[in-house]
């Protein structure tokens, strides 16, 4: 047998990076970022940078070398910096199933919640929907008009402009006591070759609640969008910056 590396033992989750996924959908919302308000939800270690922030909608399908099945995905990506290096950091990401879940968490310290995501597309109209636990959290709604070649450089749209940039994640893991045992910030840069992209205008409503305080960081407003068919791969990630020691206070 294989060491896993994830659990339960005899049957773990997913098996190690790289994840890939062919013929995934995207909706790409850029939105214009308030520096204070990021510095708010950023975690030890890195800092607000200047930027654009993004809203990313993926469907995904069924994952044939990593056997996940298919789920969706909401994510909100903000400009930060870690050790002066430029990425983005992840305050909100929701999916859809505890495979999706468990894997993120657990190997890069995405901080991923389950949610009830709903990703429509009906001819040139792009709908998304994020619920969790009754509330939405996040609603889309978006009409594709022109069609641009794959390869088309989608200036303006954050993430998807220039050269990528490593996502930043805080990865904590408590252990059977009061201690932290693992509290490192890590780095993935996701590899994503579309295959169609098209953009149009969209509106995108945000909103808060308790314990998802979204509408804190992503504005609710109207703009571009892309939405793209891609090939993303999540390859192995790094870690780029360490605490040790430290006890919960």
């Amino acid at each position: 047998m294989v060491q896993p590396v994830s659990m339960p033992w005899s049957t773990p989750v997913f098996p190690p990076p790289p994840h890939a996924w062919n013929g995934v959908r995207t909706a790409v919302f850029p939105f214009a970022i308030d520096v204070d308000a990021v510095r708010a939800v950023l975690p030890p270690a890195l800092e607000a940078a200047e930027g654009v922030g993004m809203v990313a909608l993926l469907s995904y399908p069924w994952g044939a070398n990593i056997r996940i099945h298919p789920f969706n995905e909401a994510v909100v990506l903000v400009p930060a910096r870690c050790n002066g290096q430029l990425g983005t950091y992840v305050p909100f990401i929701y999916v859809t199933t505890d495979e999706a879940l468990i894997a993120g968490r657990e190997a890069a310290g995405w901080p991923k919640k389950l949610a009830e995501i709903t990703w429509e597309r009906d001819g040139d109209r792009v709908r998304v929907a994020v619920v969790r636990w009754g509330r939405t959290l996040l609603a889309f709604d978006g009409e594709v008009n022109v069609d641009l070649p794959a390869d088309a450089d989608l200036a303006g749209l954050a993430g998807l402009a220039g050269e990528p940039v490593p996502t930043f994640n805080y990865k904590l893991v408590p252990g059977p006591g009061d201690e932290i045992e693992v509290e490192e910030v890590t780095a993935t840069t996701l590899e994503i070759v579309p295959s169609a992209i098209e953009v149009g205008m969209g509106t995108l409503v945000a909103a808060s609640s308790e314990d998802d305080p979204v509408a804190s960081v992503v504005p609710s407003a109207g703009g571009p969008f892309a939405a793209l068919v891609s090939d993303n791969t999540i390859p192995c990630g790094t870690v780029v910056h360490r605490v040790d020691g430290r006890v919960r206070r």
